[in-house]
């Protein structure tokens, strides 16, 4: 139930891919228009993770449910119930290693991080990656000595569980070997019989995932596709992700773990003080994860949302310790104190302009007006979802920013040339007025430079969204919607807007 309201609470803009890897792609697949951007084209990407949302769109068609509010919600309750039971699995794997008690106020601590609760129920890959990892983390055959007391060393079918999640978060994003591949090692050096363990664990389960992987992309890409290949190809050799962004070696030392675990440093500081030589692997594995991403030049807060269960657990070491005194008690008040605001200020307010704007052209009917409407999205690249929220068959177009894949001299991708001269842009692409958008979308920093291009083309303000407190150069405190007002149907019979909205509103 508290996923579930997380689910509702949450109403922000985070990252792109929450939309565009995801819930957009199941979109396309059900409906046969929308828009998939070029690491679909290129194959990076596999389909596993949206035919998830793609049968439940489709399911919803078969009973004529699918609204768009309804579309909208629905991956988003889907994803929260996975999260809840990732929370399970975290309470579970805490038990196994730290004690009852631990894991008990582990499990607060779960509920209490503010990016859990800002991530948990996106549409994100990396949040699967993560509650797969917690399963698998369950599962995976500890050393005795890391247990906790009337722990079994063992649990039934563990190994194989454990490689079937695994596999399935490798799947879901081939990331996720970062973390599984050393404990996979570990686990085959510590086995007795190493031979039948391949033979009869991982060989079976590793060809069943990779079957399905590439049975899956088979049908949907319509052709042969090895994934995980095209994604270390371009992402590590490449290092295509450069482009969106790089950042120095040491940014997750000094950015990304420090706000990714906000207040939740105090109990894990603790716990690595008093358990440190027993769940030393989990401190490794850590260092392990951190270390690779930071080898890495494009970072992101997400990418390293799998360490979480690692560190829960070893908060859940310090709470085992201090279970029934007052220090528990008053730590967890503290954790609560300082993320709940942080979590309802970025779920409920902090960037959900771009989210507002969608579900406005979506209840606004424009399917229904004659002239054919049209939608121009002048911001940054994917700064909003797309057809998974308007959901009308209507012609939109965004910014583009594909990375120069052909290596051609001097390239510039279409987001930088629009915010060199906008008003130039807009003249050269949609000089003529027969070809005009009957809507442009952007921040209110972008009016005053376009400014003469809306009055001499006649485009009036029809909505404002409010987005954030912190705007930018390109990204403003408002989202506007102006449309042409000339259009047959949007004017009344006064020869101006319908109440200064968009009909059908």
């Amino acid at each position: 139930m508290f996923r579930w309201l997380n689910s509702f609470l949450v109403q922000t803009f985070y990252v792109p891919d929450e939309y565009w890897q995801s819930v957009e792609v199941a979109h396309k697949m059900v409906y046969g228009y929308g828009h998939l951007t070029w690491e679909w084209k290129k194959g990076l990407r596999g389909y596993t993770y949206p035919a998830m949302f793609a049968a439940v769109h489709k399911l919803l068609a078969v009973l004529k449910l699918d609204f768009g509010p309804v579309l909208v919600v629905t991956p988003r309750v889907m994803q929260a119930t996975f999260s809840a039971f990732g929370d399970l699995f975290v309470y579970r794997f805490t038990r196994r290693l730290v004690g009852v008690h631990g894991a008990a106020w582990a499990l607060m601590c779960q509920i209490c991080s503010w990016f859990i609760f800002y991530t948990a129920t996106r549409t994100l890959s990396n949040t699967m990656e993560t509650i797969l990892t917690s399963f698998a983390l369950y599962y995976y055959p500890w050393p005795e000595s890391m247990l906790a007391k009337g722990q079994p060393k063992f649990l039934p079918r563990g190994t194989k569980l454990y490689l079937f999640y695994a596999s399935l978060a490798c799947i879901m994003r081939p990331t996720a070997g970062i973390v599984w591949l050393p404990l996979m090692l570990w686990h085959l050096v510590r086995t007795n019989s190493k031979v039948m363990t391949i033979l009869k664990d991982y060989i079976p389960i590793g060809l069943l995932a990779l079957l399905w992987s590439m049975c899956i992309d088979r049908i949907c890409y319509g052709k042969w596709v090895f994934v995980p290949y095209n994604f270390v190809h371009f992402n590590v050799f490449h290092d295509i992700g450069a482009f969106y962004g790089s950042h120095p070696f040491y940014w997750y030392l000094t950015q990304g773990v420090p706000v990714v675990m906000a207040t939740h440093m105090v109990p894990f500081l603790l716990g690595v003080k008093v358990s440190w030589r027993r769940l030393k692997p989990l401190l490794i594995l850590m260092a392990w994860i951190i270390a690779v991403y930071s080898c890495l030049s494009h970072k992101e807060f997400r990418f390293i949302l799998p360490i979480m269960p690692l560190a829960i657990c070893i908060c859940g070491a310090f709470f085992q310790l201090v279970h029934g005194s007052s220090r528990a008690t008053w730590t967890v008040a503290f954790l609560v104190v300082t993320n709940l605001p942080v979590a309802l200020y970025t779920g409920m307010l902090h960037q959900r302009g771009t989210l507002d704007v969608t579900m406005h052209l979506q209840m606004s009917q424009l399917e229904l007006e004659t002239k054919g409407p049209s939608v121009l999205f002048l911001m940054p690249c994917h700064s909003t979802p797309y057809y998974s929220h308007v959901h009308q068959n209507v012609t939109m177009r965004f910014l583009g920013c594909e990375p120069n894949l052909r290596n051609r001299s001097n390239y510039r991708e279409e987001a930088e040339t629009f915010y060199d001269a906008p008003g130039k842009w807009l003249q050269r692409e949609y000089g003529s007025k027969t070809k005009q958008p009957s809507y442009l979308v952007f921040f209110n920093t972008l009016q005053p430079k376009i400014g003469g291009y809306l009055k001499r083309n006649v485009y009036e303000k029809v909505a404002s969204f409010f987005h954030t407190h912190f705007p930018t150069e390109r990204v403003g405190k408002h989202v506007y919607v102006f449309a042409k007002v000339n259009m047959p149907d949007m004017m009344g019979p006064e020869g101006g807007l319908h109440n200064g909205r968009i009909r059908g509103m």
